[in-house]
């Protein structure tokens, strides 16, 4: 059996290809439909072959009271006290001290809301994906490889590394295994910062296609009958407008921090203690352009429908061009591109190439990945999930 390289590159949109002759060059050429949600859905998604209502993992921060890395803040009796940007900062730094997770995102910094709201809040992803058993609802294909016994090679995939290129730029490879997955994750960020579009994303893009073509060189030295698969887990959309939520409640005459919330760039997600909350809160809601309540049917539509209430009681959706200006991370200023959009718009849509044939003219979706790299390997592929093999 030839060997397997498994090339992932993050937010890598298909338009971009033209920048990289090396991966246009790669004879099957398709593109990935993403998911309703961020890096920790798609990163899960595509390593177990489960949607996320099967997996689990939708947003970082979930409602788990019980479990929260910030209960010890129960014990202050006026945390509003306590309620500004320097204590919040050292009320992380000071939960960073006690608490260890190895997941990708480890234990971010709260912007913004109020502290008072904190000890509910619980990560979602505990483990990093390589990690045996990162999930306990499905195993990943690293769990699969290990116990299969099929040794494999990881580069560049390192937590928080802001320069993922540089380390598979400079690895040096020994002997050569079944698997090897080179991970650059570069895009992401040059597309948030700059956008996909620009001049300096551009360079980069050139760059990274340099790259992988250098290390495809080294090892078909190794094999020439190589068997090349790459990916990428979601598109970008440049950002046209910016809505601060906080001054549309102002608006209504209403106060956004006096209702336990999280807001991830263009999702607002809410728990409430009382129906009469929910309604208040659905009123403002409705007043507000370019978004809407993701229903049941829309949940269901998009694989992200939830066992309980853990990402929230009412989610709110902004759909593109547009996010919200102040998030659970900061302030967005530097965000010029965004994705986290709904799968339908085309500007979502990741690409998949390989030198393996597969049928271009459908859609490929991140559930396919694990079950085309086991099938790649004549390895079994485990009963329930909900992708398969797209090769033909």
């Amino acid at each position: 059996m030839p060997p397997n390289v498994t090339i992932f590159l993050d937010g890598l949109k298909p338009d971009s290809l033209q920048h990289m002759p090396f991966l246009a060059s790669l004879p099957y050429q398709g593109r990935m439909k993403t998911l309703l949600g961020y890096s920790i859905a798609c990163h899960a998604s595509m390593y177990t072959g489960v949607f996320p209502d099967q997996h689990l993992l939708w947003f970082v921060w979930k409602f788990a009271p019980e479990s929260s890395p910030h209960r010890w803040l129960r014990l202050f009796p006026f945390p509003v006290l306590i309620d500004h940007m320097p204590a919040r900062y050292f009320l992380t730094k000071t939960a960073r001290l006690f608490y260890h997770p190895k997941g990708y995102f480890g234990l971010p910094f709260i912007v913004h809301l109020p502290v008072k709201f904190w000890s509910r809040l619980d990560l979602a992803e505990k483990k990093f994906w390589s990690e045996p058993d990162y999930l306990d609802t499905a195993p990943s294909v690293f769990d699969c490889l290990r116990n299969a016994d099929v040794d494999f090679e990881i580069v560049g995939m390192i937590q928080k590394a802001a320069r993922t290129s540089d380390a598979v730029d400079a690895h040096q490879f020994g002997d050569l295994k079944p698997w090897t997955y080179l991970f650059i994750g570069d895009v992401d960020g040059l597309s948030h910062q700059f956008t996909q579009d620009s001049p300096q994303t551009i360079s980069e893009l050139i760059r990274f296609d340099q790259i992988i073509e250098r290390k495809i060189s080294e090892l078909r030295k190794k094999c020439p009958d190589l068997r090349i698969l790459a990916f990428s887990d979601h598109g970008h959309i440049n950002v046209k407008r910016k809505v601060d939520i906080y001054e549309h409640f102002e608006h209504h005459h209403d106060n956004l921090n006096r209702y336990f919330h999280i807001i991830d760039a263009n999702f607002l997600r809410l728990w409430f203690e009382k129906s009469a909350e929910e309604e208040r809160c659905r009123e403002i809601l409705n007043d507000l352009d370019g978004g809407f309540v993701l229903d049941d049917g829309l949940s269901q539509r998009y694989h992200v429908s939830m066992p309980d209430n853990r990402y929230g009681d009412l989610i709110y959706y902004m759909d593109a061009p547009a996010m919200f200006s102040k998030t659970i991370w900061g302030w967005s200023r530097s965000i010029r591109s965004m994705h986290g959009y709904a799968p339908d718009h085309a500007g979502m849509d990741g690409f998949i190439a390989s030198n393996l044939p597969f049928d271009t003219t459908k859609s490929t979706e991140l559930v396919d990945v694990l079950p085309s790299v086991l099938s790649a390997l004549d390895l079994p592929i485990p009963e329930g999930l909900d992708g398969k093999a797209i090769w033909t």
